[in-house]
């Protein structure tokens, strides 16, 4: 099987059936200085990673469609480890496409206006999460004229160039595509355009406000995604939230009833028109509390499950045997301060999830410049190994 087939074999299985099913050996990506760290540490060098990507850029483990992609893909991990293909983000941009202005550029940071609108302030190298100064939408006026720019008329301006040929290439592909990823949800989006505390303020102070957002990026994300669905197989839809943090989700479950599901539901029936059975959302942060209300709108899966935070996959499964669980092993065993015994431990709960099924295994985010490579290699060709055992039986 390839890449994509690997996949799907795994996302649409029967319990523990492993009859016409190939897990695929995949990592969820990489941060630059990572992988620039292990070309240090014995890493072999296909190719340099480019002067203009610092090291808090992700490098992601999957193929890139066309040349001008979000972010750069692996060339160098990849084929040491006989790695499959990662789920490839399908192109896409939720932005109103301002022009990025530098506002303010020192020796040591830089102020800048993202394709947003969002004011931020970031160390000169960009090797940081940027923080967030100002944001577009304050209030209703703000988000009146902000609107404007997600309608019809946009939605042919985001597709790639060389539409046809694309299209046209993508039809025997052997990787699997996402349709769907950072800012593409209905918390993740108005949180992107205020600013999490305004946007929370607003669930009480002005909800009407938050559904109309809601509704209006509901409308343009189907049709935005009808026009790329008709001519691309899309393989499956992420809803991209990051509504969570160590403590749990950053809102109720009233308000994720209130303005997520009905939302969520709509993309689940457009999703099945489409002939599209996968649908995962995407959250950082402690989401057990979440599964149950995600579970109920239709939604079929999710990752990438952060350790750190608190998640117990084994707990997951047993609460949920036919959610599709991707990622989840903890990134902290491969730090320099780890050893084998603890690498060993945490495949033992691998060895477990991969028999009941439904089961992607891979680091829990992008593999962090504190994982050596001595032990992401003594991790990840035992994770082949196990991987190789279930392909066997």
């Amino acid at each position: 099987m390839n890449s994509r087939e690997k996949f799907l074999s795994v996302m649409k299985m029967n319990d523990g059936d492993y009859r016409n099913v190939e897990i695929p050996k995949v990592e969820f990506g990489y941060w630059a200085g990572t992988i620039r760290r292990w070309l240090k540490e014995g890493l072999p060098k296909v190719s340099p990673i480019p002067e203009k990507i610092s090291d808090g850029i992700a490098i992601m483990a999957n193929k890139n469609i066309y040349s001008e992609m979000e972010k750069a893909g692996d060339v160098n991990v990849g084929p040491f480890f006989g790695l499959d293909q990662y789920l490839t983000k399908f192109p896409v941009d939720y932005s109103p496409m301002f022009k990025v202005e530098i506002i303010d550029k020192t020796d040591t940071y830089i102020i800048y206006k993202d394709e947003y609108g969002v004011v931020n302030k970031n160390d000169i190298n960009m090797t940081s999460l940027p923080m967030e100064l100002s944001h577009p939408v304050k209030d209703r006026q703000s988000w009146n004229e902000y609107k404007q720019y997600y309608n019809s008329d946009s939605i042919k301006k985001r597709l790639p160039p060389n539409w046809n040929q694309l299209t046209e290439r993508l039809k025997n592909r052997d990787f699997p595509i996402r349709l769907g990823g950072t800012n593409g949800g209905f918390l993740g989006f108005p949180r992107q355009i205020m600013g999490i505390t305004n946007y929370m303020m607003m669930l009480y102070d002005d909800p009407e406000l938050i559904h109309d957002i809601c509704d209006t990026f509901l409308r343009f994300l189907l049709e935005y995604y009808g026009i790329i669905a008709k001519d691309v197989e899309v393989d499956c839809i992420l809803i991209w939230e990051d509504m969570a943090g160590k403590k749990g989700s950053l809102i109720s479950p009233e308000h994720f009833r209130q303005f997520l599901t009905p939302r969520y539901k709509k993309i689940v029936e457009f999703a099945k028109d489409m002939n599209i059975d996968i649908i995962l959302t995407d959250s950082d942060g402690f989401v057990e509390d979440l599964i149950p209300l995600i579970v109920e709108t239709g939604i079929t899966g999710m990752y990438p499950f952060e350790r750190a935070a608190g998640n117990d996959l084994l707990r997951i499964r047993n609460n949920f045997p036919n959610f599709q669980i991707l990622g989840g092993i903890d990134k902290r065993v491969l730090f320099e301060d780890s050893n084998f015994s603890r690498i060993d431990s945490e495949l033992e709960i691998v060895k477990i999830l991969l028999k009941k099924g439904r089961y992607i295994p891979h680091i829990d985010h992008f593999v962090s410049q504190d994982c050596t490579f001595s032990n992401f290699t003594y991790y990840r060709n035992k994770l082949n190994k196990i991987i190789d055992s279930f392909k066997i039986s």
